[in-house]
């Protein structure tokens, strides 16, 4: 059967993800002292990201003094110094029309998913796209494959102010507003624009039947807890919002679906059902919502 190949084949994956055989190649020297070995580092606008078998975390770009990497091509190892006047390092991106490979799931649904890596766990397809680490049932993959050959298309949004963005809101100054706290706290700017529209439809002055207020519809006592005065004000819901959504991920280790069940149903809900999306209607299908918009997003 398909799925029993693709289980398979992800399985291949996860031995060599987890395997340990494998050294640790990148090195964190962190301000406080700390010393992190990785697998894999990356970065973002003000955040380094990193792997360390499965488990993906990030730190404050702020906090790194010296990076290290084990380049692939011949061991040698490239040393990049925080206190240097060039910053850590620059966020690298994929020229647009360069070809790369990627790790293709094509769902049950119709939908398919071109994903930087992906590894089998508990009953899961875990997937990476770019700092993104999100899920979908085993069960709703059809078919996996490794190795696929694409051509990168232009980025989705761009967080750089004097670029136009794929996205809107139909408010200029919202949509800065969106990229500006994307940049702050690291979070994907399309995930904030789609969370919002799906929680608010963009109105500021949205109220839920439950009391969740404003444009990320923020519960008041979440809305305390992060210090808002103003809980209808657009930047400090936004901002607040963003903080939340930011702590979400890191709580779930990088799981966008855990993230936006936790924001959705509480944080609490989602430990309570083993770290998993609780089984409300309501919350399964917000998930489903925003995961799905996203990926047709980025297919675009």
């Amino acid at each position: 059967m398909k799925i029993c190949f693709a289980i398979r084949v992800v399985g291949l994956i996860v031995c060599l993800l987890a395997g340990g055989s494998v050294a640790l190649a990148d090195e964190l020297r962190l301000r406080d002292g700390r010393v992190i070995q990785a697998d894999e580092v990356w970065e973002t606008t003000d955040i380094v990201w990193y792997r360390q078998g499965k488990v993906i975390a990030s730190v404050a770009k702020a906090d790194v003094v010296r990076m290290t990497r084990q380049l692939a091509s011949d061991g040698a190892k490239q040393e990049s110094n925080a206190e240097s006047s060039a910053p850590v390092a620059e966020d690298k991106k994929t020229p647009v029309g360069a070809k790369r490979k990627v790790t293709r799931l094509w769902l049950k649904d119709g939908a398919v998913i071109d994903a930087d890596s992906a590894w089998e766990e508990s009953g899961r397809i875990v997937y990476r796209l770019g700092q993104m680490q999100t899920h979908v049932e085993r069960a709703a993959v059809a078919k996996l494959a490794v190795g696929i050959e694409v051509t990168d298309a232009a980025p989705v949004a761009a967080v750089a102010s004097d670029v136009s963005l794929r996205f809107s809101t139909g408010n200029r100054n919202l949509d800065g507003l969106i990229v500006y706290n994307a940049t702050r706290y690291g979070v994907d700017p399309m995930l904030i624009y789609l969370v919002m529209r799906e929680e608010s439809g963009f109105n500021y002055r949205a109220v839920s039947r439950v009391g969740a207020r404003g444009l990320m519809q923020l519960m008041p006592a979440t809305a305390a807890r992060l210090g808002v005065r103003n809980i209808h004000d657009p930047v400090e819901n936004v901002g607040a919002g963003t903080r939340y959504l930011r702590s979400l991920i890191d709580m779930f280790g990088g799981d966008i679906n855990l993230a936006l069940a936790g924001y959705n149903a509480g944080e609490g809900a989602v430990i309570k059902y083993g770290r998993r999306i609780p089984p409300y209607r309501e919350t399964v299908n917000y998930v489903w919502r925003i995961n799905t918009a996203y990926r047709r997003a980025v297919g675009q």
